[in-house]
């Protein structure tokens, strides 16, 4: 009975230094720098105004980022994304990419959609872009899985008018547009060198 009594306050102790251990410390990044990539899903975007509109669906993308860390809180940061949203509409085939460079607390700079239009009839193609300045809103998770290394999920959300048009580079009217939101879901990793 003697040995049980010791087995147990043995394997006790070990398992309290253990959870000892375990306990969440606080994580200071070695570096006030912050190098991010990350996927990203941008759900559909629909842009016109009362003549009618473009709607794109769901597609995929990547971006990056860099940051400079203000506090172990606030991120000054710079970023862009790139993603690639197939055209939802009859008779137009192809994709568009839709690019976001932001920065600060995800304040959006110009948007922009834009593909290569392409003409069954008379074969010919030309570059057709949309964009205009919005601002956003984002919210997100990071979870430290080594002091230098996290990983990085969100959802950011841009409101705004794409109303610059231009097809070959040539400035079009498009009238007056409604307004376009864009909503994107990322996930990656942050490295703190």
């Amino acid at each position: 009975m003697q040995r049980l009594v010791l087995a147990v306050l043995a394997a006790s102790f070990g398992l309290a230094g253990a959870a000892h251990a375990q306990r969440p410390h606080p994580v200071r990044p070695p570096s006030r720098w912050l190098i991010s990539g990350h996927s990203t899903a941008a759900l559909g975007t629909s842009v016109g105004d009362a003549g009618g509109s473009i709607n794109t669906s769901t597609g995929l993308g990547a971006g990056v980022e860099v940051g400079y860390l203000i506090t172990p809180r606030l991120v000054a940061y710079a970023g862009l994304d790139i993603a690639k949203q197939p055209v939802d509409e009859v008779g137009l085939e192809g994709d568009f990419g839709l690019t976001h460079l932001e920065a600060g607390a995800r304040l959006s700079f110009p948007r922009r959609l834009s593909t290569t239009v392409d003409d069954f009839d008379t074969g010919t193609s030309s570059d057709l872009s949309m964009s205009g300045l919005a601002f956003g809103a984002a919210g997100g998770v990071q979870v430290f899985v080594s002091p230098k290394l996290a990983l990085d999920g969100g959802v950011s959300l841009g409101f705004g008018k794409m109303g610059n048009v231009k097809v070959d580079g040539q400035r079009e009217d498009w009238g007056t547009p409604d307004n376009t939101t864009t909503t994107r879901i990322r996930f990656g990793a942050n490295w703190y060198p």
